[in-house]
Parts: C-alpha cells; structure tokens; sequence
C-alpha cells in the first residue's frame, strides 16, 4: 500500500545496533502493516548506533518508511518519544525492532480500537492467557516481581507493562508524553503511569508471540536496578511531588500566554528532544 499524507497508524520502531537484522525486521512490519487494510508509516529511529542501521533501513526504499537518527544513544525513552514527533496517525505506537515479539499484535491492536471505540490504549502482554512466550527463566523471574511492584504503587489496570509492542490513541499521547522524563527502561510504565492519573485508563491487553532471540539489548543487573530506581521515582513525582499535575499545568499555562501573544502553537506535534536527522531522502 502506498504512503498516504494522512496515515490511520503511525508504528515508531526504535533501533541501536541493528545492523543483523533491522532490514529483515521493517520488511516484516511493512508486511503486517499491509495486512490492516489502511493507510500507515513506520518510522525507524536509530538511537545513536555506531553500525549501518539507518543506512540499511532506509536501503528498504519503501516510502511509507522514515528513517530518523541521531548520533548520541539515550535510551529507548528518547528514541520513541522521537518518532512520536514525527507520527500523523489517528493510532500512534511502537514496536521493538529486534524480531522478538511477531509485529502482528500491532494489526490486532488497531482492529480492537475499531471494534471499542473509547479504549485509550491497546498493549501487547506476556501474561494474556492467548501470549505464546518463550523466554529465559530469570527474566520470568524479573518480570513478575516488577509487575507486583507495579501493582503496588500505581493506578495502573493491566498485567504487563513492559511488552515493546503498544498503541495509543493520538490524544492520550499528546497530553501525556510532553509531561515524561523516564529515558530508558521504565519509559512504557512512565507512560501508562501518568496516562491513567490523567484519566486514560481504558487500557486493553492484547495476546503476543514472543521468540526471544537474544537480538537485542537484554536486560543486566544494572538495568535491573536501574528500573527499580526510576519505578520508585515516578511513584514519587506522582504521589508526592504531584510533579506531573504540576507540569500539565505549566504547559497549559504557557500555551496560553502563547495564544494570547498570537503565536502560533502547532497542536498535532509532540516535541522532539534531541535535534534528529531525517535520512529517508537522503540514504542511499
């Protein structure tokens, strides 16, 4: 299906080091994409790597493609928030690059916001009763004691938060990613987190297959503990500090001291934190 100038979905797929499989990986969500029946775009945002990943993204020369890069890595937080600054579609998400999770939950996460209108977000889970999850025990192990100190210290309604594969409604977004600062591991919980205490907590888990094919990053004892300590502080900045409610309304504020100035304020953009190039034209 060729690129249309107002896509349905927007897929943000983030990569560092891809190079062995990254031109396999955005054929195959180009495949599923087609699959939907709607117009769509994949962006690629290549966080810093020191390998040809951008290069051979772009080499796929499909034009629903946007390769975007920038030459510091800084985190998953940063690539996805990125992308989403790039995304027009009605459906905005994101999907790991590395090949672990079948990129066919995101073609059954927009089919669920046809069939539900009002959900907010739609989210691919290793613990739907539908997963078929194949990965190392000690990272069973991780996940689940993570996902009960999830359920401890936020308002948040779902299983599994950490699954790379989600979609969201394009206002849950908007409002929310502005206010976040997480930039690497705890990024999705940050997300879901602060969405629901902003009323976007009509969240839906969607069944996933996972291979885990050691393709990607993986997770050490230091991100471990890394996740540990940005959990805590995103409880603290929410149930403490109220630092979100605190930033929504600073943001507020200045959008309309802007309008009464009679700036103009582009409303459908998530702003990008770092300066990133866009090689999709310039690639070969």
């Amino acid at each position: 299906m060729s690129a249309a100038a107002d896509p349905y979905l927007s897929l943000v797929t983030p990569v560092h080091n891809g190079a062995a499989f990254i031109e396999d990986s955005v054929r195959g969500m180009l495949d599923v994409l087609d699959r939907l029946g709607r117009p769509s775009e994949l962006i690629v945002v290549d966080d810093g790597s020191t390998d040809r990943s951008a290069a051979l993204a772009n080499a796929v020369g499909d034009p629903r493609v946007h390769v975007l890069r920038y030459e510091q890595n800084q985190g998953k937080g940063v690539a996805v928030t990125c992308g989403l600054a790039h995304a027009r579609g009605r459906l905005v998400g994101w999907l790991d690059s590395d090949r672990d999770i079948d990129p066919e939950v995101i073609v059954r996460a927009a089919r669920r916001f046809e069939e539900t209108p009002d959900v907010d977000a739609v989210i691919g889970s290793k613990r739907h009763p539908d997963s078929q999850v194949q990965y190392p025990a000690i990272r069973r192990v991780y996940s689940a004691g993570f996902q009960l100190l999830v359920r401890l210290l936020f308002r948040v309604n779902v299983r599994d938060t950490q699954v790379g594969a989600k979609l969201f409604r394009r206002e849950m977004l908007e409002t929310v990613v502005p206010l976040l600062l997480i930039k690497r591991y705890a990024y999705d919980l940050e997300l879901l987190a602060v969405g629901a205490e902003f009323g976007f907590d009509r969240i839906e888990e969607a069944p996933i297959r996972l291979d885990y094919r050691f393709a990607g990053s993986g997770i050490t004892s230091e991100a471990v503990r890394w996740m540990f300590v940005d959990t805590l502080a995103i409880a603290y900045r929410i149930h403490l500090r109220h630092h979100y409610v605190r930033r929504y309304a600073a943001l507020q504020r200045a959008r309309t001291d802007a309008s009464a100035r009679r700036t103009t304020i582009d409303e459908d953009r998530i702003l990008p934190p770092v300066a990133a190039t866009d090689l999709s034209e310039t690639l070969v």
